[in-house]
């Protein structure tokens, strides 16, 4: 048979209270005898007869004292009322409910009240971040795996030349490599999100960022008639995983060559401004417009009238890099020519390891 915790706790009160009223009368009634025993002149039934309405006195109060004892258990567990009440509406699917603590005394109570908040806050996260990621699979698969199918259809429809097997395969191929990347990308920006990236901080020079990133994309520059130039200032050491940093500067670069034409120039470069690193990269695009600018860290946002073949990922896990990383990344001219990206990171012991030194900005 299961009972109740107000039942168990109202039990173990008025178990303290009878023993308490026991003791009183033991005490009361042994103090009587020995004054009894003092004075043998006071007759003995006086002593008893106090004694018994001492008793009745506490008799008479025993409903009252059931009755406190009920409310004061009652009262007591009103926060574990509570919290069981949200953990069910929260198990029933209402992800946003919370306790409420405003009222709660600042005790062990309060404590774990606030220790379930943060749980349901880290589980209603998780599953925020569970939804958003079908969500944009499901949306974003749709148009590769529909060419796919319709690539496939169109080469099974009939007998066709080996050469039109040949462009058909390619075209597929194509199609799949996009996929991948956009599959490595979604999986890559969910993982961020929760923390789970592989590496270990360190301290590093920023300008060896800049300077991976660079030569990383220096073929691709090539490929589309797009100069690549850079600029550093060495010393400017910060707390970052390598990988992820140049992932993050290697973003930005593959951002401003898809948007800068055959014949235009990117310019990369690390600078020091107060107490922070800042790793640029400016392009001669045609820029991004105001009404634009707050979007273009969004997931999946392409600006209207450009295809540039890109997953629309590339920034928001830049900008989720740097937020790992305890710094800021920035569109710094929005409505100008040329995009203007900006990450800045703090400097780690500045004092130490780099002299104070008056911020960079060389003109494109």
């Amino acid at each position: 048979m299961r009972i109740s915790l107000q039942r168990r706790l109202f039990t173990y009160l008025v178990f303290l209270l009878a023993t308490f009223i026991v003791i009183q009368t033991g005490i009361y009634t042994w103090v009587e005898y020995h004054g009894w025993i003092n004075h043998p002149t006071e007759p003995l039934q006086d002593e008893l007869e106090e004694v018994r309405d001492a008793l009745l006195l506490n008799l008479a109060l025993l409903p009252i004292i059931l009755i406190l004892a009920w409310r004061v258990s009652y009262r007591m567990l009103a926060p574990v009322r509570s919290i069981a009440g949200t953990a069910k509406r929260i198990g029933d699917g209402h992800f946003d409910e919370r306790i409420d603590t405003a009222l709660m005394a600042d005790d062990e109570m309060h404590k774990l009240a606030d220790a379930i908040n943060q749980a349901f806050e880290r589980y209603d996260s998780a599953v925020q971040r569970l939804k958003r990621f079908t969500g944009d699979v499901s949306h974003q698969l749709r148009t590769p795996l529909a060419a796919l199918r319709t690539l496939g259809e169109v080469a099974a429809s009939r007998e066709r030349p080996a050469t039109e097997y040949r462009e058909t395969i390619s075209s597929m191929l194509q199609e799949l490599d996009r996929l991948h990347s956009f599959i490595e990308q979604l999986l890559a920006l969910s993982r961020l999100e929760h923390g789970a990236f592989t590496g270990r901080f360190q301290i590093i020079d920023a300008e060896t960022v800049m300077i991976d990133a660079v030569r990383l994309y220096e073929p691709v520059c090539e490929e589309n008639g797009v100069h690549l130039d850079s600029t550093g200032m060495s010393g400017l050491f910060i707390h970052a995983v390598p990988e992820l940093l140049t992932e993050m500067l290697g973003n930005l670069i593959d951002n401003a060559v898809r948007h800068t034409p055959c014949g235009g120039s990117i310019r990369v470069g690390c600078l020091r401004r107060d107490d922070a690193a800042i790793l640029f990269v400016h392009d001669t695009g045609p820029g991004i417009a105001e009404d634009q600018a707050a979007r273009v860290f969004d997931r999946f946002f392409q600006i209207p009238g450009r295809s540039n073949g890109g997953a629309g990922l590339g920034l928001a896990i830049s900008r989720e890099i740097t937020s790992l990383h305890r710094g800021t990344l920035q569109l710094v001219n929005p409505g100008q020519s040329g995009a203007r990206f900006e990450a800045s990171l703090p400097l780690a012991n500045a004092s130490l390891h780099a002299p104070s030194a008056p911020a960079l900005c060389e003109p494109l």
